[in-house]
C-alpha cells in the first residue's frame, strides 16, 4: 500500500486505512514512527478542516446569564 496524497486529493477513510496498515506492518521500516505521526497529523487536519469553525457564527438568541452577584446594580450580599 502506498502513502495517500494530502487531503482533499485522498479522503479521510484512505488516511485511516493507511494508518491501520502502518499498525499491522510485520517488518516495519526504520522511519515507521515518522510515517505514523504524519498520518495522525493529516487525519487531525482533515477533521479540523471539516469542523466549520471558520464559518460565520449565528448570534445567540438568548444572552448569557449574569451571575447571582450582578443583579441590577445591587451589592453582593455579605459585604456590607
Amino acid at each position: 500500500m502506498r502513502e495517500p496524497l494530502s487531503w482533499p486529493y485522498d479522503s479521510e477513510a484512505t488516511w485511516r486505512a493507511w494508518r491501520d496498515h502502518l499498525d499491522q506492518v510485520r517488518e516495519p521500516p526504520l522511519h515507521i514512527g515518522a510515517l505514523k505521526r504524519d498520518a495522525d497529523a493529516e487525519i487531525a487536519r482533515i477533521v479540523r478542516c471539516r469542523e466549520g469553525r471558520w464559518e460565520p457564527k449565528r448570534p445567540q438568541l438568548v444572552p448569557p446569564r449574569a451571575g447571582p452577584e450582578v443583579v441590577c446594580g445591587a451589592k453582593p450580599q455579605g459585604l456590607c
